[in-house]
């Protein structure tokens, strides 16, 4: 057969594998009710012809921009690598849609999950917040206007932006402007896991769902902090319990995983959610499943498609480029098929760092905090002027011994190494940290 006749097979192919998942996705019309696979031009005289577009191999998503150029420059027709969201949607949309539902976050996934893809992870949490709040209000038997407005968030706690996205301390939009409203902030662990610890934290919880859960909506969890608590993990079983109690009171929750989520840290699945059994609501991910070079981001909800579709519910967290490229979507299936691979090495690379790194946590001085492939440290002098000298003897230690985390304005670092780093070269750089922290130490004493 000709082989613009194969080609011709595989676009139909890939163009009815995105159809056929249309009711896992939320776009700018409700759930299951956005446009068709994909597009490509081509130059027919002065006019262009609609067809649907070719889905690529995932490994050969750089390859598919070359050849797109080259295709272009030649005057003949080619798949586009992006497409307007009010266009229709790029064909390779399915083959990630499906590899994806294999991981999803809950023991029992309802068929009417659904997704919304966006491009970094502030736009995801706040498209995770809308559906949920939107399923709040349907979820009103007598069709009453819900009182449960009010997002909660960590007292401190990062999703974006200080100054447009949700977290805590939150700042002005611009400088003089009025502070947002619509937060609510919530009492934090210790980060022990001592009964004690357990116990007084949720003694604080309580009280704090006694005098606000009415009015909160969403209540937003990050299993493992990024760079707001230096990569600290929660309390596995308080979060557990903080979450059903938020549940009970019929607060739904939302999960973010933009930076701890994919297998990074270190429990086996692809979610820390799912690891951990917490059963939330919805769930982002975000930042490395499209490996940095192309920006996707997005959120998935354990349920409510149908809902929110019979509703006619339409979201408005959609923008002109929102899971629109094909080279993202190609090379995040790419990724959610190599990354497990690698689930037992983020473990193992865990222990390295723990056995390393654990002597310097005192408590007193510095204290180590992490899982899997993502840690952190925090000088914890009660003075913030002292942590903020410590920082600067910090940088400059590292500096003179080649290695560069990434510093945290709380007053600490965090690391995030590849998830395939190799062994020697993750033990070379955490005792280069080692010495540096020592250097620390010993310079505040003689201070």
């Amino acid at each position: 057969r000709p082989s613009h006749a194969i080609e011709e097979d595989a676009c139909l192919m890939e163009a009815r594998r995105t159809e056929a998942v249309l009711p896992h996705l939320a776009g700018r019309g409700p759930v299951g009710s956005t446009l068709l696979a994909g597009a490509v031009l081509r130059k027919q005289g002065a006019r262009t012809e609609r067809r649907p577009a070719a889905g690529k191999s995932a490994a050969a998503a750089v390859d598919l921009q070359t050849r797109t150029l080259e295709a272009l420059v030649a005057g003949q027709a080619s798949e586009p690598l992006s497409i307007h969201t009010s266009a229709g949607l790029p064909a390779p949309l399915g083959a990630f849609v499906d590899t994806l539902s294999v991981h999803l976050p809950w023991s029992d996934a309802e068929e009417d999950w659904f997704l919304n893809l966006q491009l970094e992870g502030a736009t995801a949490v706040w498209a995770g917040v809308e559906a949920l709040m939107r399923l709040q209000q349907i979820s009103n038997e007598d069709g009453a206007v819900t009182q449960r407005t009010y997002v909660a968030v960590g007292e401190r706690s990062y999703h974006g932006p200080k100054t447009n996205a949700l977290g805590q301390p939150a700042e002005p939009r611009w400088p003089g402007a009025p502070r947002t409203q619509g937060q609510v902030a919530y009492p934090l662990p210790t980060g022990g896991n001592s009964d004690s610890e357990h116990e007084d934290f949720l003694s604080r919880f309580d009280a704090f769902l006694d005098e606000h859960a009415e009015n909160i909506g969403v209540i937003l969890f990050e299993p493992q902090w990024g760079s707001s608590f230096a990569g600290r993990p929660w309390p596995k079983r308080t979060l557990q319990e903080a979450v059903q109690r938020s549940r009970a009171k019929g607060i739904l929750v939302l999960c973010d995983e933009i930076m701890c989520g994919l297998g990074r840290h270190g429990q086996g699945t692809l979610f820390l959610s799912k690891a951990w059994g917490l059963e939330p609501d919805a769930v982002t991910f975000g930042k490395s499943i499209a490996a940095g070079p192309f920006p996707m981001s997005g959120v998935v909800v354990r349920k409510g498609a149908a809902a929110l579709g019979a509703a006619g519910s339409k979201v408005v967290q959609c923008h002109t480029y929102a899971g629109s490229s094909a080279l993202a979507l190609l090379t995040a299936r790419e990724v959610l098929e190599e990354v497990p691979k690698w689930f037992e090495h983020a473990a193992r690379m865990g222990e390295v760092v723990a056995e390393i790194l654990s002597p310097c946590s005192d408590g007193k001085f510095f204290q180590v905090q992490g899982l899997g492939l993502m840690w952190g440290g925090l000088f914890v002098d009660p003075d913030a002027t002292q942590r903020q000298k410590a920082l600067a003897l910090l940088r400059d230690a590292c500096k003179q011994e080649g290695v560069w985390p990434y510093f945290v304005p709380a007053g600490g670092f965090m690391m995030t190494p590849p998830m395939d780093i190799d062994e020697s070269e993750l033990r070379d750089g955490l005792q280069r940290l080692v010495r540096c922290l020592s250097s620390v130490r010993a310079q505040l004493a003689e201070m």
